[in-house]
């Protein structure tokens, strides 16, 4: 018999003296989150919980294992300091013992100082199950977000709330109207709220500026025909406002990538009638405005991503007048725009529509990896999915990554451990693209090949979601459009997922 599902506060919240070497600690007051709102029940068939406290200073990471009725004297007290986890690991089966691990849950980094309460939320989720997002205040029911969207953004902000904004509401016989509103994801609470409004926009760029505001650049206002958003707004969720701004150019389906003193590089991308932009322009934070671009990038659909460096910026992909293109650009923002670098990297396998992340924890030297793409700019008229990935090294080099699955047009996202999921996108399914419901996982290895797992199918497929790292190291999934069966139809539901544990 399965243990009873429970979810459990327990308010205690003292100072201790750590015996061996006088370390300060607070003893968390946690609210074990246990119960899903749809799926496979995380406790079912869990005998024991691992609780393990983790963090920078944390030489050897705290661990006391219980049976599934634990208590409070079962969870490791937080060290005083910075960015303290607390992970719970289900096992059926004592995990020392060799249990099978099961379900998997991390609170969000929290700082504790000494004499103060520490409270934490832990959700605890099925390894590899995509389930509908739940509130915390009643697990039983699931979030839904506000509207459905597509070809909308997802910026993760440094609360580590979600901002979704913009993008279409597919709608029978293929209506798009383009969408104006915001709402804000809190997974400390699993709902869903009304951020503000930012003028009617769809495949557009979202941009995390150094003070935690957003820069929302180009997109079309009106999807059929197009026309073009010819303002950007800088958003600001902690104030509930939006100001606009007057970018160069108007564009959508274009590419943003940001360098670490917060200038925001635009490329590629098309016009209201359909034909490629090849004028770049760039976006300085401190001064809050747009700026010229003296090098045409001539790439529509290409990946833009900034190296570890924080300085360089590399364009990948993409294809211009004559087809899809294998040199790389590299720019870097230097006096009062963006220029650029001498290079003579050149892609293996020249792609269209790939999707790029970053590889690798810092001390692995991490590194941008393309991944997927289309062998040519229109999978309508015969392009074909690509099936293997590259590693960008730098301006001069490329690297081999691992093979994948044939996809175009995927989402990826980078994990807090250094691997990427892969999400969704379209493959070409007897001549025909059709989004598709496969999700990978690349695990980096130091000075080797990743390699990659396959983590369960997607319940619906997805093309033009949106896919986000939280705090706790799951993946939330939101939006995009399944034509899979020849006609459009909007996934509705928010989806959270928790691959499995690196170690």
């Amino acid at each position: 018999m399965s243990p009873r599902p429970v979810r459990s506060p327990l308010l205690a919240a003292l100072v201790a003296l750590a015996a061996a070497c006088g370390e300060k600690e607070v003893a968390p007051s946690l609210d074990l989150v246990t119960v899903a709102c749809a799926g496979t029940p995380p406790l079912d068939g869990v005998t024991h919980l691992r609780f393990r406290v983790s963090g920078p200073g944390v030489e050897t990471a705290r661990e006391r294992v219980s049976t599934v009725r634990w208590t409070a004297g079962d969870v490791p007290a937080l060290p005083v300091g910075r960015a303290r986890v607390l992970e719970v690991r289900a096992y059926a089966g004592a995990p020392e013992h060799g249990g099978q691990l099961l379900s998997l849950g991390r609170s969000a980094p929290v700082d504790i100082a000494e004499g103060q309460e520490a409270p934490v939320r832990v959700f605890l989720r099925r390894l590899g199950e995509f389930v509908p997002v739940n509130v915390s205040a009643s697990p039983d029911t699931c979030a839904m977000p506000r509207e459905t969207r597509a070809g909308h953004t997802a910026t993760l902000l440094p609360d580590g709330r979600v901002l979704f904004a913009g993008g279409y509401p597919p709608e029978a016989k293929g209506a798009r109207p383009a969408s104006g509103t915001t709402e804000v994801f809190d997974p400390e609470t699993g709902t869903f709220s009304p951020g503000p409004d930012v003028g009617a926009r769809a495949f557009h760029t979202a941009s995390l500026l150094p003070d935690g505001k957003v820069l929302l650049a180009g997109g079309a206002e009106a999807l059929d025909p197009a026309s073009m958003q010819r303002t950007a707004r800088i958003v600001d969720v902690a104030a509930g406002t939006a100001s606009s701004v007057e970018p160069k150019v108007a564009r959508y389906q274009h590419a943003a990538a940001m360098d670490a003193e917060g200038h925001v590089l635009l490329v590629g991308g098309r016009s209201a009638e359909g034909s490629p932009v090849f004028k770049a322009e760039g976006f300085d934070a401190a001064s809050g405005r747009f700026v010229d671009v003296p090098t045409e990038v001539p790439r529509v659909d290409a990946a833009l991503t900034v190296m570890p460096d924080g300085r360089t910026l590399l364009v990948a992909g993409g294809a211009d007048a004559t087809g899809p293109q294998a040199d790389v650009m590299g720019f870097a923002f230097e006096g009062n725009t963006f220029s650029r670098l001498s290079a003579g990297a050149r892609l293996q396998v020249p792609r269209v529509g790939a999707a790029v992340a970053m590889l690798g924890r810092e001390e692995d030297g991490p590194r941008p990896v393309l991944m997927g793409g289309f062998n040519g700019v229109d999978p309508e008229k015969g392009a074909r999915a690509v099936g293997s990935s590259e590693v960008l090294e730098g301006v001069a080099s490329v690297g081999d990554g691992p093979a994948l699955l044939p996809r175009g047009n995927a989402c990826a996202v980078s994990l807090p451990d250094g691997r990427v999921v892969v999400l969704g996108g379209r493959a070409n399914d007897f001549g025909t693209p059709r989004a598709m419901d496969r999700a990978e996982l690349i695990i980096p290895r130091k000075d080797a090949q990743p390699s990659v797992l396959g983590l369960p199918l997607m319940p619906q497929p997805r093309v033009g979601h949106t896919c986000t790292a939280l705090a706790d190291g799951s993946v939330l999934v939101v939006g995009g459009v399944d034509d899979s069966t020849g006609e459009a139809r909007a996934p509705i539901d928010a989806l959270v997922v928790m691959p499995p544990p690196r170690d």
